[in-house]
C-alpha cells in the first residue's frame, strides 16, 4: 500500500486520475444520494395526490353510508392496486381493511396520515361529508414504499452505470493528455550522449513548455561549452604542429652533424620524443574531428577500397613487426557515411592492433553486409584485454599498465566517438582456444546500413 501511495504522490498522471475520480465518485454519490431521497420524496407525495384525487371523485358520486370498496388478496392480483375506499357513519370508529380492523379516533383532521394497524401500517386520507358520515381512502404503507423505492432507485441506476465509464474516461483523457510528455521523455533516453540538440516542444502542453524551454537553453549553453573546449583542444593541436615541425627538423639537421656518440644517443631521444609528441597532436585533432557535429555529405564506399587505404599507412609498421595481414571482405560490403569517419575508426582499430601484436604475429580484416548492418572486424593476436580493463580503455587518455607499448591513449576513444556518431554498435572480446588461452583481441563494429542521400 506504501508502494502504490508513493507511485501516486510522485506521478502528475496518477495524481490527476487519483483526485479526478475521487472528485467524480464522491460528486457520484452525492447526486445519487439526494436524487434518491428528492425521487422517494416525490413519489410518496403523488401517490398521497392520489388518495386525495380518488377521494375527490368518490365525494362527487355522493356515496351512501357504509359503502365498502376494496379488493380481496390473491396472490395473482397486484397488490399495488389495493386501494380502499369505505364511508364510515357518524360515531363509527373502526375501519375495515382487508382482515384486519383499524380503530379510527374521532377527532382525527382532514389529511393524509398514517395509521398503524395489527398486521399492516395505513396511509389514510378523511373527509367530512355534509351528513356528519367519513370518507376514507386507504393503502398499505409497504406497497407505496415499494413504489417510491423502485422509482427512487430507478433514478441512482444510471448514475451508478456511468461512474466506472466515466472513471475509464478519465484515466484514458489524463493518458492521452500527457503522452507528449512521456514521448519527450522517450525521445531523452534515446539521446546519445553527444546529442545536444534542441528539444522538439510543439506538442508539449503550454503549461509545460517553460520547462522545456529552460531545458532547451541549458543544452544550447552545454553545447556551446562543449564546442568551446572542441575548439580550444583542436586549435591548440593546429598551433602546436608548426613550432614541432621546426623543432624536427632542426632536430634532423643537427643529426647531420658529427656529434659525440652520448649526443647522438640523446638527441635519438629528442627526435622520438617529438615523434611521440606530433603523434598526439595528430591524435588530438581526429578526436576533435571526430566529436563534431558537423554532418558532411555521405558517400558510398567499398570496403575493400577502405582498407586499401588503411594498409597504405600502417603498411611499413606491419612490416616492421613481420606481421601476416588477411584481408577478407565480401564484394558487396559497402560503407555509406562520411568516409572520414570510415577511414579513421578502422585505422586506429589496425593500429592498436600492430602496436600491441607481437613479431611474427597476425592481423585480420574483415568485412560483411547482412539486411541490417554492415560488420567489420578487426582481430590481432596479441595479449588482449584484461576483462577489468575492457570497459576503461575506451577512456581518453587511458592506457593500460606493463603493455610495454608507447601510444596517447586516444585510439580507441576516437573509435567510440566515431561509432556513436554513426550510431554503430561497437563491442570488443578475447578471443580463445579450446584450453581457454587467449588468441588476442577481436574488435566489431555493426554499422547500421543507410542511403546515401543522407542519414
Amino acid at each position: 500500500m506504501d508502494g502504490l501511495k508513493g507511485k501516486i504522490s510522485s506521478s502528475l498522471q496518477g495524481q490527476l486520475s487519483f483526485w479526478l475520480s475521487l472528485a467524480i465518485i464522491v460528486t457520484s454519490m452525492g447526486g445519487g444520494y439526494f436524487s434518491f431521497r428528492g425521487t422517494l420524496h416525490e413519489a410518496n407525495e403523488f401517490q398521497d395526490d392520489q388518495l386525495r384525487q380518488i377521494a375527490g371523485l368518490m365525494q362527487q358520486q355522493a356515496p351512501q353510508t357504509g359503502l365498502l370498496i376494496t379488493q380481496s388478496i390473491e396472490q395473482s392480483q397486484d397488490p399495488e392496486s389495493q386501494v380502499i375506499v369505505q364511508v364510515l357513519a357518524s360515531g363509527v370508529d373502526k375501519l375495515r381493511l382487508l382482515d384486519e380492523e383499524v380503530s379510527l379516533p374521532p377527532s382525527l383532521p382532514e389529511r393524509v396520515q398514517t395509521l398503524a394497524g395489527s398486521r399492516y401500517t395505513w396511509r389514510v386520507f378523511l373527509r367530512h361529508l355534509p351528513d356528519g358520515a367519513r370518507l376514507v381512502v386507504s393503502q398499505r404503507t409497504d406497497v407505496r414504499d415499494e413504489i417510491a423505492s423502485s422509482s427512487a432507485w430507478r433514478t441512482v441506476f444510471p448514475l451508478a452505470l456511468l461512474m466506472p465509464l466515466l472513471l475509464l474516461l478519465i484515466n484514458v483523457l489524463v493518458r492521452t493528455m500527457l503522452k507528449p510528455v512521456k514521448q519527450l521523455s522517450h525521445e531523452l533516453d534515446q539521446r546519445r550522449d553527444a546529442d545536444l540538440s534542441a528539444l522538439d516542444d510543439h506538442r508539449v502542453p503550454s503549461e509545460i513548455r517553460p520547462f522545456t524551454a529552460s531545458i532547451n537553453a541549458l543544452l544550447l549553453r552545454v553545447k556551446q561549452s562543449v564546442d568551446m573546449q572542441k575548439r580550444f583542444v583542436a586549435d591548440a593541436a593546429h598551433e602546436l604542429r608548426s613550432p614541432l615541425t621546426a623543432l624536427s627538423l632542426q632536430a634532423d639537421n643537427i643529426r647531420k652533424i658529427a656529434l659525440p656518440e652520448p649526443a647522438q644517443a640523446r638527441m635519438s631521444e629528442l627526435r622520438g620524443g617529438l615523434q611521440r609528441m606530433r603523434a598526439l597532436l595528430e591524435q588530438l585533432l581526429v578526436m576533435a574531428r571526430s566529436q563534431e557535429s558537423v554532418i558532411q555529405p555521405d558517400t558510398t564506399i567499398a570496403m575493400e577500397d577502405v582498407f586499401k587505404q588503411v594498409l597504405e599507412d600502417l603498411i611499413p609498421a606491419a612490416e616492421a613487426k613481420n606481421l601476416d595481414i588477411e584481408v577478407d571482405t565480401q564484394r558487396q560490403a559497402v560503407f555509406t557515411g562520411q568516409l572520414f569517419d570510415a577511414l579513421m575508426l578502422i585505422k586506429n582499430l589496425a593500429d592498436n592492433a600492430i602496436r600491441y601484436t607481437p613479431a611474427g604475429g597476425q592481423l585480420v580484416l574483415r568485412a560483411s553486409q547482412g539486411p541490417d548492418f554492415l560488420s567489420v572486424t578487426v582481430e590481432d593476436s596479441g595479449p588482449g584485454i584484461p576483462d577489468e580493463e575492457m570497459d576503461r580503455v575506451f577512456d581518453p587518455f587511458y592506457r593500460i599498465l606493463g603493455s610495454g607499448e608507447s601510444g596517447s591513449g586516444l585510439g580507441l576513444a576516437i573509435v567510440k566517438a566515431i561509432a556513436e556518431r554513426n550510431g554503430a554498435r561497437l563491442a570488443l572480446s578475447n578471443r580463445h582456444d579450446a584450453q581457454g588461452a587467449c588468441l588476442g583481441l577481436r574488435a566489431t563494429v555493426h554499422f547500421p546500413l543507410r542511403s546515401a542521400t543522407g542519414r
